[in-house]
């Protein structure tokens, strides 16, 4: 008969309330969020940056049950805004909506403090910028194909304006410039607008640019491809880049909500789904198209990826061009 070694009595009044709380007991995370949220905007009030974080504000406060404060930290290109998120404490009461400019492109023009993989966690994309390739309307091309060609029998004839050096504009339209083998000039900016009214007065010859579409669909400038994952709505008939034979260069500008790093997954996945739920809601989306943004909900996962590949591909055409800030 086997022989039994109780527990002394000591031990056994020690084990029970443990045996007791065992099952009561639960992570931090599972009272996800007692108090108010943090969403820190990378943009000045005012901006459509600014009002696309007060909406997504405003819709996760609704959902979670709790306050969203937004505080807007723009300056110094959003890094000021992403070092004080990469600092924060992991635990889903801080998060910042931000563009792909500022952890794809900043980062490999100064010193940053922060590494825009390594110190965040992403958690869910919500905008997609509209981004068109158009050319002026005097200059002797109809499609893209025209617009190399004429570049590749004009070296360095053509030129193309951006909101300035080191814009997510201004890498975009020179890998496009590589990957199509043409040379051209670039004249930058103080702006978007400025760059389009010189686009329209004649004196840059084509652009990638949201604020060219609305002058495209007025007939004062030509559309010649999308640039990003889709055919535009208001441009059905041109295709986008990676159509016609530039799928390396495939992103556009998006707004994300990104955290610390090692949030805790179950927090991240929480806020996802919420955020994914707020792009369902037809009253959320017609307050977003009112501020000239298109929703693209895209998860924990899919954003981390596609900032990494963003990282790399921008990061490359940023030391290969020799683009640097002034």
């Amino acid at each position: 008969m086997p022989i039994r070694h109780p527990l002394p009595r000591r031990s056994a009044l020690m084990l029970g309330p443990l045996l007791l709380t065992a099952g009561l007991a639960r992570p931090a995370w599972a009272a996800f969020p007692d108090r108010p949220l943090r969403l820190i905007v990378a943009y000045a009030a005012g901006g459509t940056g600014d009002l696309v974080g007060r909406l997504v504000g405003e819709g996760l406060a609704a959902r979670l049950g709790v306050p969203v404060v937004v505080d807007n930290q723009g300056g110094a290109g959003g890094a000021i805004a992403a070092r004080a998120v990469s600092r924060a404490a992991p635990d889903g009461y801080t998060m910042m909506l931000a563009g792909n400019a500022i952890f794809a492109i900043l980062p490999h023009m100064a010193n940053v403090g922060f590494d825009p993989v390594k110190d965040f966690t992403a958690i869910a994309n919500i905008s997609e910028s509209q981004r068109l390739l158009a050319v002026r309307n005097t200059l002797p091309v109809t499609t893209l194909a025209e617009l190399v060609e004429y570049g590749k029998r004009n070296p360095g004839k053509l030129n193309y304006g951006s909101a300035g050096i080191g814009s997510t504009l201004h890498v975009m339209t020179e890998m496009f410039r590589r990957e199509a083998g043409i040379e051209a000039v670039h004249i930058p900016f103080r702006g978007s607008a400025p760059a389009v009214q010189a686009m329209l007065g004649g004196d840059v010859d084509f652009m990638i640019d949201t604020g060219v579409i609305q002058h495209a669909q007025q007939g004062r400038l030509r559309a010649l491809a999308a640039v990003g994952d889709r055919r535009l709505p208001q441009f059905p008939d041109v295709p986008t880049l990676a159509e016609q034979g530039y799928p390396n260069v495939r992103t556009s500008g998006w707004q994300a909500l990104m955290g610390p790093a090692n949030m805790p997954r179950e927090v991240v996945t929480l806020l996802a789904g919420h955020v994914e739920a707020l792009l369902k809601e037809p009253a959320f989306l017609d307050r977003l198209s009112r501020v000239g943004v298109v929703p693209s909900f895209r998860s924990p996962e899919q954003l981390a990826g596609d900032l990494a590949e963003d990282t790399r591909q921008f990061g490359a055409i940023i030391r290969t061009a020799g683009i640097s800030a002034e």
